[in-house]
């Protein structure tokens, strides 16, 4: 009986932890979209400087995953102005993120780090648009990404000085529920 307890326990706390990042990839899944869609990003003459599309693509890879990031990723870049190099870019920097932090979670290393992950995308950005001969445009993705991961950096750093809990919510599930009778 004590084993079939722990059994319906763990399922419980895989239900709630799936069902939580279900509604993180969704939310900033959507928000991605419309930010996208809308072009909703601070531009200086015709270079995009900031996009809020990456914080999302971030905060999505730092709080469900790899595949979480991928996912919001694909999201955001799909209703971009050139979506092959924003598809990419999203779904390689998200993927990224995402490994980044669970390595980060694992090793009790500083969190922020995870935005590092971002440049990934650039990187693969930079040669798709190399080797498609958009010269002109990987400039203002390289300007965008040595914004974007000091912003990125400092968005994390700040989330976690206001709790340091957020990142580490599915370890707090599982210590939370270990607590309840057998």
């Amino acid at each position: 009986m004590n084993h079939l307890n722990e059994l319906l326990r763990n399922k419980n706390m895989n239900t709630a932890i799936l069902a939580r990042r279900t509604g993180i990839i969704l939310c900033l899944g959507v928000a991605a979209l419309v930010s996208g869609y809308f072009s909703l990003a601070l531009s200086v003459g015709t270079a995009t400087v900031m996009d809020p599309r990456d914080i999302l693509v971030v905060c999505a890879g730092v709080l469900t995953g790899p595949a979480g990031g991928a996912l919001v990723g694909f999201m955001a870049g799909f209703p971009g102005s050139d979506p092959l190099v924003e598809i990419s870019l999203y779904m390689v920097s998200g993927l990224a993120v995402g490994a980044i932090a669970r390595y980060c979670v694992v090793h009790k290393v500083w969190m922020p780090f995870a935005a590092l992950g971002l440049g990934c995308g650039y990187v693969l950005a930079g040669s798709l648009l190399m080797v498609t001969s958009w010269y002109g445009e990987v400039a203002a993705y390289a300007f965008r990404s040595l914004i974007m991961q000091n912003i990125c950096i400092l968005f994390l750093y700040i989330l976690d000085s206001l709790d340091p809990r957020i990142f580490s919510w599915e370890k707090n599930l599982a210590v939370g529920n270990s607590h309840l009778p057998s």
